[in-house]
Parts: structure tokens; sequence; C-alpha cells
């Protein structure tokens, strides 16, 4: 089995989603071909729908274990102090509906976590409250840096209330495709 490097992790996510959208019969864009995209990294029209997807891609490797792990992407100091979303953070044309969080062992082992923004967003701020907006052991803010979570409790991990409803939220959207055949929006 290949392992999936950080510098393209980006891109093969992007990838695997999209096929995932194919091959529900979706015709999807990559929204990045000329540079950074703001809050969308794909659009996908199929179906009756048209859907603007963010997908944050995470590099599971061999010595992670068996236990996948997701990130929501990098918060910065409105996000942890609350005066922005984690998503959908730029004035732009581009809104996501979707995300879709990607752990990526390799091309062909990867999980998706398919969530609406709305639930991407609550999730997202439970672990900003867990591991962000509580201070330091020295009494000091914490730095922004990466967000991310580990999907299955690991041996003899201590259960946080706030880590295990995030968890239960991430659980319940694990390959979550059928939100794509909801009512639909364009005709």
């Amino acid at each position: 089995m290949s392992e999936v490097s950080a510098k393209n992790i980006g891109k093969i996510a992007e990838r695997i989603v999209a096929n995932e959208f194919e091959v529900r019969g979706f015709r999807v864009s990559d929204l990045n071909k000329d540079g950074q995209s703001a809050n969308a990294d794909l659009i996908a029209v199929g179906l009756g729908r048209v859907w603007q997807i963010q997908v944050k891609g995470a590099t599971n490797t061999a010595k992670d274990g068996p236990w996948w792990w997701v990130e929501y992407g990098f918060c910065n100091q409105n996000v942890i102090s609350r005066k922005g979303p984690m998503f959908n953070r730029k004035s732009s044309f581009y809104k996501a509906d979707i995300v879709v969080l990607v752990a990526v062992r390799s091309p062909k082992d990867y999980c998706c976590i398919v969530l609406t923004v709305s639930s991407a967003e609550e999730a997202a701020q439970l672990n900003l409250d867990r591991d962000y907006r509580v201070p330091t052991k020295r009494v000091e803010p914490k730095k922004p840096y990466k967000v991310w979570v580990g999907l299955d409790p690991r041996p003899k991990e201590n259960s946080i209330p706030l880590r295990d409803t995030e968890r239960q939220i991430l659980e319940s959207h694990r390959d979550n495709w059928s939100i794509l055949y909801g009512e639909p929006l364009i005709s």
C-alpha cells in the first residue's frame, strides 16, 4: 500500500471526492484550477442539484495505526474568539454547501465524512471549545494551528464529553453520500 505525502494530500482528497460525486451521477469541476478558490474546492452538478464542496484532506499513515483522523483545516484568532466561522470565512461568490473531511492512507484506502456546512461547523466548534478556547498549562491562550480529531477512541483513552459529542456527529456522517439526494434545488 503506497503512502500519501502531506504535499499532495489536498489534490488527492479532492480527486477522491470528485470520484465519489461522479460515480453518483454528478459532473464535477475543480474550482482551484487557476489558484486557490475561496470557500469551495469543487462544484458538482447533477440530479437537479448544484453543490459547492469544500474538501479537507488528512494524511493517515501506517504509523497512525488502525485509527482514522480528520482535519477541519487551520483556525485563526477570529475563529477561536468566535468572531468568524471555521468554514466559508471569505466573502466570495463561492460558498460551500457541503464539507467533506477525507482521511487518506492511499488513493484506494480512505474514509470520508460528508457533512452540511452547518454540521461541519457544529463539530468544529466543539473541537475549538475543547482544544483552543481553554488556556494552556501556563494559563496562556493557545495559538492558532490545525484543528483535527481522531474518529475512533484509542485504547485507554479517557472520555471527554465535547470530543465524544463531536465524534458522534462525525460518525453519523461517515460515508454519508445520501445527503446528496435531498430535494432538488435547481430546475
